[in-house]
């Protein structure tokens, strides 16, 4: 078998050799689909679909990342004054205490708390209020929340009264207020739906603290001031003026009353925490509740959130339930919810 030695570089091409009979020669493979334009769609598509990809990517990353930020604040364990109470939003509190409600346990605010000794006695306790004060609300038509009524039961009448601020001087609010029969009021320190009184007596207050010490800092950081009722007749109370400094205390006068009375109040007795802040304060007595108040500055600030929250008049309002958050030392005050007046 002979084998044909290729034509050499230069060499003259067979003269009988006609190239039309082979064809034309074979074209590229780069030709062949350019001509189809296969090659630069398909290069287009894959680049297109990379992008895709990769922007999917990024969002998925960018949506883990800000849920990975939310850091939003949860406060620890709730406590009612005069209205504090255990109940809440429920998650985890600062110091890793559950929350009693979001594990389905009973709410222990509602097991600790001083109660009436017959709680069917509620409505004639409201009724005793109601008649203290019916000089000032002579239509009788103020509410009462029921987290707050048993509060007043458990001091001496007298010191009742004067925390309602029966016979004090009346304050004066920046504006006309209205009464719940429609009559101009005189402001927060009247006798309208939107005077301090008739706030405090439907205002419930939640905080959360995991212990005394932390009880005393919040209410500290939120400006408010303590009244410890003395046992056995509860007649005299311990005035503690400055939070920051617990030596300076006293017993309260009738002056110091009066100007209390016409703040927003609320008052704490569950056994754990009277007993774990009369500790901090330094009262040896085996005292049944405390009461805190607050500044103006709150009480606006309240009175604000509370026709936000759904529209409604102050006088068509039966209770108001605010939550306190604390965050790095700082307080936030939201309402939980609302009873309009039946």
């Amino acid at each position: 078998m002979s084998t044909k030695a290729p034509p050499k570089p230069g060499a003259t091409p067979h003269p009988e050799r006609d190239p039309l009979s082979d064809g034309p020669p074979e074209e590229e493979f780069w030709e062949r689909f350019n001509s189809r334009l296969e090659f630069p769609l398909s290069t287009v598509t894959a680049v297109l679909l990379h992008v895709v990809v990769g922007a999917l990517v990024v969002w998925v990353l960018i949506g883990l990342a800000r849920s990975a930020a939310d850091k939003s604040s949860v406060p620890v364990k709730l406590i009612d004054v005069a209205g504090m109470d255990d109940a809440g939003e429920g998650s985890m509190g600062s110091g890793g205490i559950n929350d009693p409600l979001k594990q389905g346990d009973p709410d222990p605010w509602k097991e600790n708390l001083w109660v009436l000794p017959d709680p069917s006695k509620l409505p004639e306790v409201k009724q005793e209020i109601r008649d203290a004060i019916k000089l000032d609300d002579p239509n009788g038509q103020i509410p009462i929340s029921d987290a707050n009524a048993p509060q007043y039961a458990a001091v001496d009448k007298e010191l009742a009264k004067k925390l309602l601020g029966v016979g004090a001087n009346k304050g004066a609010g920046p504006g006309q207020g209205k009464g719940f029969d429609g009559t101009p009021g005189s402001g927060p320190g009247g006798t309208g739906a939107d005077s301090s009184r008739a706030r405090s007596l439907r205002w419930v207050l939640r905080f959360r603290t995991s212990s005394g010490d932390d009880y005393v800092a919040q209410l500290a950081a939120m400006g408010a001031v303590i009244l410890v009722p003395l046992p056995p007749e509860n007649k005299q109370a311990m005035y503690f003026a400055d939070l920051k400094n617990l030596t300076n205390k006293r017993m309260a006068t009738d002056d110091d009353l009066k100007t209390l009375a016409n703040q927003i109040k609320f008052s704490d007795t569950r056994a754990d925490s009277v007993g774990g802040v009369c500790n901090v304060l330094g009262v040896k007595e085996n005292a049944r509740s405390f009461w805190a108040f607050f500044p103006k500055g709150m009480e606006v600030d309240l009175a604000q959130k509370e026709i936000g929250y759904r529209n409604r008049r102050p006088e068509d309002i039966e209770e108001t339930v605010f939550r306190v958050i604390i965050r790095g030392g700082s307080y936030e005050i939201v309402v939980d919810d609302q009873t309009a007046k039946r």
